[in-house]
């Protein structure tokens, strides 16, 4: 499964209308987008928690309204975007994976992906355990991904045995995400082997995808899924 990162963001302003539509004209299987609160609590897609290098505004965007976010344009040109905006428009079954950046996103980001009756097809994922645990203990059916940079932090003898299983459902996480580097994909071998789902984040050249397809992850996540498709 191939899932474009922030869209397809290697084309188009990260996190934005345009690269949500050019992920889907490059025939990723889903998309993948950042989640941040607005100061009137309004869940919005953005990376990060400065507009200084996005919008070159210096400051945070829990300082800005929701009105006055999606005035902005990302790197000048993108339509920035409600979460509420996607839900609405998303009229396919292809793959959504929210990325929560932040703690408190969690009750109105679970509200909206019920409203537009899309559980089945979303994947809530954080690098935070507890917003993991959260989302869990507010929708139990919603599948969850613990994002995690080095999983070679994690104990050997945790990580390559079914020890890791139990790691898991005391986070509450269906799914790993795990940075791409070649000491993860050694790990996420020994993952796999024991049943433990993982995707890669975020390969985009071709001696990376097939690295990381080595590992047998369940997604790759990429910047550019029309070149991954490519490449596959």
């Amino acid at each position: 499964m191939i899932i474009a990162h922030r869209g397809a963001s290697y084309d188009f302003p990260e996190n934005s209308l345009e690269s949500i539509e050019g992920a889907h004209v490059q025939f990723a299987d889903g998309i993948e987008v950042d989640v941040r609160l607005t100061s009137d609590g309004v869940p919005v897609l953005c990376h990060d928690r400065r507009l200084s290098r996005l919008f070159g505004q210096h400051r945070k965007l829990s300082s800005v309204t929701a009105s006055d976010f999606l005035r902005l344009k990302v790197f000048g040109k993108g339509t920035t975007l409600r979460l509420e905006d996607m839900f609405a428009a998303h009229d396919s079954e292809s793959r959504i994976i929210l990325d929560l950046k932040e703690f408190g996103t969690e009750d109105s980001v679970v509200q909206l992906i019920e409203k537009y009756g899309l559980q089945k097809i979303t994947t809530v994922s954080s690098f935070y355990s507890l917003v993991i645990r959260r989302i869990k203990k507010l929708n139990p059916a919603l599948k969850t991904a613990l994002i995690m940079d080095r999983i070679a932090t994690v104990p050997v003898a945790l990580r390559l045995t079914p020890l890791m299983r139990l790691f898991r459902k005391s986070i509450g996480c269906d799914y790993l995400h795990l940075y791409y580097r070649k000491s993860n994909v050694y790990c996420a071998r020994g993952l796999v082997r024991h049943g433990h789902p993982v995707a890669f984040w975020t390969v985009d050249n071709p001696d990376d995808i097939h690295d990381a397809l080595t590992a047998q992850p369940y997604a790759i996540i990429t910047n550019r899924p029309g070149f991954v498709r490519e490449h596959l």
